[in-house]
């Protein structure tokens, strides 16, 4: 007879389903109906960069402590191509994608035999490179500590993205599509195999599998969605602050996931609300909002030991199998 625990993490690592998707979609379609527009685009940004981050930390079991870098990066790229070269929107968007891949397609093949903490502060000090690059040798095109200004505004077809709920809806479908993205890497073998690194490398290089290449692929991947996040970011501000390359934009994505629930598939979009919501809301009323946050995030980690949808799912497939023992 199977445990009932093992049934348990089975249920728990098992892929969502295609409604779990398709539900969240819904939702956010309503979603500036609750809150303010603005807030709600900035929540769908870093929703994509979390996504991204969790399939890193969350399903491959790889702790990067300077995805600054391609968020911020690709921010940049965009920015410069924009302001710069003129270029169209998708032709800037594509242009903070690809320079990001690069970059962890580089770092990739420098440091990603390294394991745990290693990996962790080698990718740090990349984006801290990055950083004070962009403050001071590069500081006539980036504009150093005032960031990069001047961004013309974006239009698609006929829709200003300067105004909110254009740029919102322009954002939730691509948002839209990275989920739905996800989703079939979770499905699909190299989805798998990402858990089974996780779990057990040796045992998954054992089976045959290069566990170098996947985590390489994973980070080029996540890479992929950091650098779309920032593109957007620097579609949505109109600039590029020089904190989006700073480790502690690297330190709130580990924050929000774990607050979210590594491992899990909505687990990035719920903790970057419940983190965006609270600081927003907080920081209106008290210019000490990090004291309180921090507060409200240690309570939360107390609470929801597993990131809040982490322990959410744990508790429904505990007690789906008491009914199902019954």
């Amino acid at each position: 007879m199977v445990d009932n625990s093992t049934n348990t993490i089975q249920q728990l690592h098992a892929p969502p389903k295609p409604l779990v998707v398709y539900g969240a979609i819904f939702v956010l379609l309503f979603l500036p109906l609750v809150i303010s527009t603005p807030l709600a685009t900035e929540i769908l940004i870093w929703a994509i960069f979390g996504m991204g981050f969790n399939l890193l930390l969350g399903y491959t079991g790889v702790l990067s402590f300077g995805h600054a870098a391609y968020f911020g990066l690709g921010a940049y790229s965009a920015g410069l191509a924009f302001r710069y070269l003129d270029a169209h929107l998708f032709v800037g968007i594509v242009a903070g994608i690809l320079a990001p891949m690069i970059l962890a397609c580089f770092i990739g093949a420098l440091a990603i035999r390294k394991r745990g903490v290693y990996f962790a502060m080698i990718s740090l000090a990349f984006a801290q490179m990055l950083y004070f690059l962009a403050l001071s040798p590069l500081k006539e095109i980036t504009r150093g500590e005032d960031g990069l200004t001047h961004i013309p505004a974006m239009a698609l077809f006929s829709f200003s993205l300067g105004k909110p709920l254009p740029l919102y809806y322009f954002v939730l479908v691509i948002t839209a599509i990275m989920l739905y993205s996800t989703w079939r890497i979770l499905q699909s073998p190299f989805g798998k195999l990402l858990q089974a690194f996780r779990e057990n490398e040796e045992r998954a290089k054992a089976c045959g599998y290069n566990t170098t290449l996947v985590k390489f692929f994973s980070l080029v991947i996540s890479a992929f969605y950091a650098g779309l996040a920032g593109a957007l970011n620097t579609v949505y501000l109109g600039y590029v602050p020089l904190t989006t390359l700073f480790w502690l934009t690297s330190g709130t994505m580990v924050m929000m996931t774990i607050l979210g629930g590594k491992g899990t598939f909505l687990g990035p979009l719920v903790g970057v609300g419940v983190f965006l919501f609270l600081q927003n809301t907080i920081s209106l009323i008290t210019p000490r909002w990090e004291l309180f946050v921090g507060s409200i995030f240690v309570a939360i980690i107390l609470l929801f030991p597993g990131g809040i949808m982490g322990t959410v799912e744990e508790k429904i497939a505990a007690y789906r199998m008491r009914r199902a023992s019954k």
